[in-house]
Parts: C-alpha cells; structure tokens; sequence
C-alpha cells in the first residue's frame, strides 16, 4: 500500500515537471528561431525585403529578453501549481463532504457541480468492491439460521 501512494505522489511531480518541460521546450524553440533568423535572414528569404547583416548583439539581445522571459513564465507557474496545492480541499473522511468555508460544509457533488461544468459519474473502486462482497457474505451468514455466526 506505501508503495501505491508514493507512485501517485510521482505521478504529480512529473505533471508538474512536464509543465515545466514543455514550457522550456518552446522557449528554446523560440531561441532557436532568433538565431536561424539572425544567420539565414528569413525575411529576405521569405518575402523578399532587403537583406540585413548578421547582428550578433541583436540576437544576443533578443535571446536574453527569451530568457528573461522563460524565468518569469516558468517561475509564475510554478508558483500558480504551489498555489492550487495550498488550496487542495478538505473532504470529511466519514460523508466526504467538502469544507467551503470555516464552518461550512458542502456534498462533494454540489461542490464540483456548482465550480466545474463536470458529469459526475459513480463508480466503485477495486478495494471499496470487495469490503462490500466481504460484507454482504458476512451478512448472509450471519442471517442465515442455524450458521455459527447466528448462533452467537
């Protein structure tokens, strides 16, 4: 069981880590695309206007605002995913009701019904199946007369 739990504590972290990735992902794309520009001058290539040098400190420059901008962006949402892990709700472990407000407590259907546009389905989870086969089998030998769990 310790195992299962640490699988989807890793499962979050790499959610959060391909956020991260892809977001670097088109930041360098954008680096790359500077460069390809600076050295081939696409817009001479492309659409005919008059050819420009080579200007290294353009794309020097060009490249440090794609890196200043990578920073704030990947820094912000990271710090957007701390947030929504700070605010994770607080469900009651007996009617799984969902806590609103300091004293308020609301069915967790009506919560998510009410912030999301969701269908809720119903399911039942492996584990909570067979506590009821388990339980249902006990409660027909324990109905059943002349079984020893009747007796007693």
């Amino acid at each position: 069981m310790p195992h299962a739990k640490k699988s989807k504590a890793s499962t979050k972290l790499d959610a959060f880590s391909r956020i991260a990735f892809w977001q670097l992902m088109a930041f360098a794309i954008l680096l790359c695309f500077i460069w390809v520009n600076e050295l081939m001058d696409l817009p001479a290539e492309w659409f005919g206007t008059a050819p420009t040098p080579f200007n290294f400190y353009r794309g020097c420059l060009l490249s440090a605002v794609i890196i200043v901008g990578a920073v704030v962006t990947v820094g912000h949402t990271y710090e957007q995913q701390k947030a929504v892990v700070r605010s994770l709700l607080t469900t009651c472990s007996y009617c799984h009701r969902v806590q609103t407000g300091p004293v308020e407590w609301e069915h967790v259907e009506e919560y998510f019904l009410r912030h999301y546009p969701l269908e809720v389905r119903r399911g039942i989870c492996p584990e909570c199946e067979t506590m009821l086969k388990d339980l249902d089998e006990h409660t027909i030998q324990s109905s059943t007369p002349g079984t020893p769990a009747a007796k007693a």
